[in-house]
């Protein structure tokens, strides 16, 4: 049984879409230790950390850092920021081991949630506090500064339960010289997750989450920053983030049912860095450098079409940059500003589903929703900006046959930047015999553009001035506050990305066997594919690409103390943009092996491949031992894994070149 597809428990083999479900047992036997890992069993998805310590997660995937084409669900809670259109795994406030389930809908989904479900989409469900039994404590370390710490705490109520956890991680990262420098990549993260679930009566039922996260990362230098300035200090990016839901569910009867679901979610982070700028003459730190913090030189940018290299052309003579320049020469000290980049996320949601069995052969799920989204950024927006939105959607289920299943959606919605969509879907599954099905699904779907996207606005100020720039900012620099002199500002008139897909896929059940086939073709147009950040900013809707190829996921048990589980993706990508081949692998699988061979003892092993990331091949062994024993009333579980690279390539890019393998021991004790 699967929910995430069409928003209703069904048959997996009645589903409209592909599916892959990671279980609880397939989590614990990964030995992942971080949630995004356990997504590498997903066939045809990347799973990599491309900047040291970022991990970049996404379906059928194109850009390196780009994650803005899937969309996340933790709970129900979109975690798809519309600020930069992103999903921050440091930052999700959840442990991986407060997960049950994860589901992933492999092909477009907004037919069901709306824009941004592009790609695909992963529906990740928490542990239900009622199905928990006892509390309890782990601890693990290893290599590369790995200390963790998981704290879970369960209280059983008359007509419900509690469960509250608290998590630390935190790590080294590789840290491995790269042309003799080390590159920053450690990091902390801190999460918090509650709930509290209450059965009113044999009708309804209230959950209530709350949590949130905490995060310090060491983030490596900008090259464009570093190609005019010296960093004091590597810079340090810090987030946090919070949220609050509520959700009540109501059975009208066995074949009726009405939830409600809102939330509210704030997040917030910041990258801070000090640097003193070199002087754009003589190429030495000095006074000279705060012409890059100087009114003349950003008019003078300006005037010259946003264009670095004519900038600097023109410099020697434009008569008030020049001026400007010999005014510096007078202040006698190097100039160092500290600047940050800054963004606050606000949302409130909500949503009403109505699910109603109208006769024995049809299904129809309902609902409407509403949507406010607020990003404050002084750095990418120049202020505030708002978006609402409104949406209606639907998804029906007509047995029209004892054999056949078709599944019809669709989903309209308005917003303030991109007007109105509507996004559909249409599947038919065929049960040839029993335990084995054919499926042919076809949809449609759009990425709107982001809110940095649309309305971006790019300054970069300096919050602290070394002296004597500090006393003296508008005699110095013509200006205060001062900003950086590159600025960019969106043109305002992109179109959505849109993607057409259609699949044939395959679906069988044997005595201990499970087995998905697809073959599909998908298109997308529209894209934004070039750069948009403060020293290139390209905006451009010209990008495409098309995909076809085939997947497949085998789930073999041949006893309850063995489990095979393989997959396995071939792709052929076509595009007319360089960049969005870079983590377009070719040929991906997983295979993983866990054995309960005693009852105390467990051994696991998995093997991972992508062929190539960026020319890169990835591969990987991990190997997992388990021990549990009790001692008195209290339950303790040993493990111990290895991750080792089976090669010495770097992953993805070339300053990612880590060759350490990765090790750990831990201890869980229930209570």
């Amino acid at each position: 049984m699967v929910l995430t597809p069409a928003r209703v428990s069904q048959p997996q083999s009645e589903a409209p879409a592909s599916v892959t479900v990671i279980d609880r047992t397939l989590i614990e036997a990964s030995g992942a230790r971080e949630l995004y890992e356990v997504l590498k069993l997903v066939p045809g998805m990347a799973a990599v950390k491309v900047d040291g310590n970022v991990p970049s997660v996404a379906y059928h995937p194109t850009q390196a850092r780009d994650q803005r084409r899937m969309l996340v669900l933790l709970d129900g809670r979109s975690q798809y920021q519309p600020g930069l259109s992103r999903v921050s795994w440091n930052d999700m406030p959840v442990d991986i081991r407060d997960v049950e389930r994860i589901e992933v809908t492999r092909g477009p989904a907004a037919a069901a949630y709306g824009a941004n479900a592009f790609t695909a989409v992963i529906n990740i469900i928490t542990r239900d506090p009622r199905d928990i039994s006892k509390s309890g404590v782990t601890v693990q370390g290893g290599n590369n500064g790995i200390r963790d710490a998981h704290l879970l705490g369960v209280h059983r109520l008359e007509n419900g339960a509690l469960r509250a956890s608290v998590s630390r991680r935190a790590d080294n990262g590789y840290d491995e010289p790269f042309e003799g420098e080390s590159l920053p990549d450690g990091k902390r993260i801190e999460t918090l997750n509650t709930e509290w679930v209450w059965d009113a009566d044999a009708r309804n039922t209230l959950m209530v989450q709350a949590g949130g996260s905490r995060s310090r990362l060491e983030r490596q230098q900008e090259a464009g920053v570093a190609d005019i300035g010296e960093y004091q200090g590597d810079p340090v990016q810090k987030g946090e983030r919070a949220f609050v839901s509520l959700q009540w569910q109501h059975n009208f009867s066995r074949t009726h049912q009405l939830q409600v679901h809102t939330y509210g979610q704030y997040n917030q982070e910041i990258t801070d860095f000090n640097v003193c700028y070199r002087d754009p003459v003589t190429g030495q730190t000095g006074p000279g450098g705060g012409l890059f913090f100087s009114q003349e030189l950003r008019d003078l940018y300006l005037q010259n079409g946003s264009d670095m290299g004519a900038t600097f052309a023109a410099f020697p003579a434009d008569a008030d940059a020049t001026n400007r320049y010999l005014t510096l020469q007078g202040a006698g000290a190097p100039f160092c500003a500290g600047s940050e980049l800054d963004i606050q996320e606000v949302r409130y949601d909500l949503e009403i589903q109505d699910t109603l069995q109208l006769t024995r052969w049809a299904r129809l799920v309902s609902g409407a929703e509403i949507r406010h989204d607020r990003v404050q950024s002084d750095s990418y927006l120049g202020g505030t900006q708002d978006n609402i939105s409104y949406r209606f959607f639907g998804n029906l289920a007509l047995d029209v046959l004892d054999p056949v299943t078709v599944n019809l959606g669709g989903y309209w919605e308005r917003d303030q930047i991109s007007g109105d969509h509507f996004s559909p879907r249409a599947g038919v599954n065929w049960r040839l015999l029993p335990g084995h099905h054919l499926r042919y699904v076809y949809s449609e779907a759009l990425r709107t553009p982001d809110i940095y996207e649309e309305r971006a606005n790019i300054n970069i100020q300096a919050q602290t001035l070394s002296p004597p720039f500090a006393d003296n900012t508008k005699a110095l620099l013509g200006w205060a506050p001062a900003y950086f002199f590159v600025t960019q500002q969106s043109p305002g008139t992109f179109e959505p990305e849109r993607i057409r897909s259609w699949e044939v896929g395959y679906y069988g059940q044997f005595s201990a066997i499970e087995l998905d086939v697809r073959y599909f073709q998908e298109s997308l147009t529209n894209l934004l594919s070039t750069a948009l950040n403060p020293f290139e900013f390209e905006p451009s809707n010209e990008g495409w690409v098309n995909h076809q190829g085939t997947e497949a996921q085998l789930s073999w048990r041949p006893s309850v103390s063995h489990l095979f589980r393989v997959t396995g993706a071939h792709i052929h990508t076509d595009t007319n943009v360089k960049t969005e081949r870079r983590l377009a692998a070719r040929d991906s699988g997983s295979a993983l092996w866990s054995w309960q061979f005693s009852r105390q003892w467990a051994f696991s092993s998995a093997y991972y491949l992508s062929n190539d990331y960026n020319d890169n091949v990835f591969e990987r062994a991990d190997v997992q031992l388990r021990f549990r024993h009790r001692a008195g009333p209290t339950e303790l579980e040993w493990r111990a894994v290895v991750q080792h690279g089976l090669n010495k390539a770097p992953v993805v890019f070339a300053e990612n070149h880590y060759q350490q393998d990765r090790m750990w021991l831990g201890v869980t004790v229930r209570i």
